[in-house]
Formats: structure tokens, C-alpha cells, sequence
């Protein structure tokens, strides 16, 4: 193959020779590369501050946001407590332990995803119901009796959970209890 290119290029040498590069080729070239490397750096910077720009428009947005949420949440429980502090209280305590309950549910969810799907389905329409009065909670004309139902919301919520969870653990010991008389036959 070599041997080809070789021959070709020595069979049309003067063909090749016969162009000549016009004069000042070089030098155009090399100008206008000069000229490139010029603006190149102006070209960076404005990409650069560009860049910035959008990431500090971005960081805005996400800091207005959280503050946003930070502050709703705040207002909320704020809202709670001026109404009754005991009250707050109350439902900060309720509410994590519906917490913690729905965590502890949510291990069956592989095992039984029928009971689970159940269960869930109770607790989410109590859940709505909570949801509602919270939402009419700011125009309700008498707030206490409204976070009053509120909490006793929760407390089902609590109660069910624990019920649910009794049920769970009732057939966890009755499937236990089949499998050692079946391991022991």
C-alpha cells in the first residue's frame, strides 16, 4: 500500500509542484489566528459570567423556596400554639407517633401487600379528613374546637394504628405457630 501512495506521488510531482501557495498565505493565517486568540479570552469570560448568573439564579429560586416552606410550616405550628399551647403540643406528639406507627406498618408492605393496601386505605381516609379540618382550621369561627377534632383525628389515627399493628402481630405468631408444627410433624 505504501509502495502505491509512493509511486503516485512521484509519478505526479509536478502536478503537485505546479500550485504554489499564493504570498502572505502564512502571514494571513497567522494574523487571524492572533486575532482568534485575542477574543478567545473575552469569549471565556463571558461564558464564565453567564455561568454564574444562571447558578445564582438558581440558588435564589431554591433559597426563596425553602424559605418559603421553612416559613408555612413555622406559621402553622405557630398558628397552633396561639390558639392553645397545650393543644400544639398535642398534635406535635399525636403526629409523631402516627409517624413512627406508619413506618412500623410499612414493613408488612412486602409480605402482605393485600393487608397493607387495606390498612393504608383506612389511615389515608382519616388522614383526608385531618387534612380538611387543618385547611379550614384559619376560617373556622371556633379554632379550639376545631384543633380539638383535629387532635381527636389523630388519636384514631393512633388508636387504628395500634389495632392494625395488634392484627399484624397476630399473624405473624399464627404463622410462626403453623411453621413449627409443620417443622415438627
Amino acid at each position: 500500500m505504501e509502495e502505491r501512495v509512493e509511486s503516485f506521488i512521484k509519478q505526479n510531482k509536478r502536478d503537485f509542484d505546479q500550485f504554489e501557495p499564493p504570498a502572505g498565505l502564512w502571514e494571513k493565517i497567522e494574523n487571524e489566528l492572533e486575532e482568534k486568540q485575542k477574543l478567545q479570552p473575552k469569549i471565556a469570560r463571558v461564558v464564565k459570567l453567564s455561568f454564574l448568573l444562571k447558578m445564582a439564579a438558581s440558588l435564589a429560586v431554591i433559597v426563596a423556596a425553602g424559605l418559603f416552606l421553612w416559613q408555612y410550616q413555622y406559621k402553622q405550628a405557630t398558628d397552633l400554639a396561639n390558639i392553645d399551647p397545650v393543644l400544639a403540643k398535642q398534635q406535635i406528639h399525636y403526629a409523631s407517633v402516627i409517624d413512627a406507627k406508619r413506618s412500623e406498618l410499612k414493613r408488612i408492605e412486602k409480605e402482605e401487600p393485600h393487608l397493607y393496601q387495606e390498612f393504608s386505605s383506612e389511615i389515608r381516609k382519616m388522614d383526608d379528613s385531618y387534612q380538611r379540618l387543618k385547611r379550614d382550621l384559619p376560617s373556622s369561627p371556633n379554632q379550639e374546637e376545631t384543633v380539638k377534632a383535629m387532635i381527636r383525628n389523630l388519636q384514631i389515627q393512633a388508636e387504628v394504628l395500634n389495632q392494625q399493628l395488634k392484627v399484624i402481630k397476630q399473624i405473624n405468631e399464627s404463622k410462626k405457630q403453623q411453621n413449627d408444627e409443620t417443622q415438627s410433624i
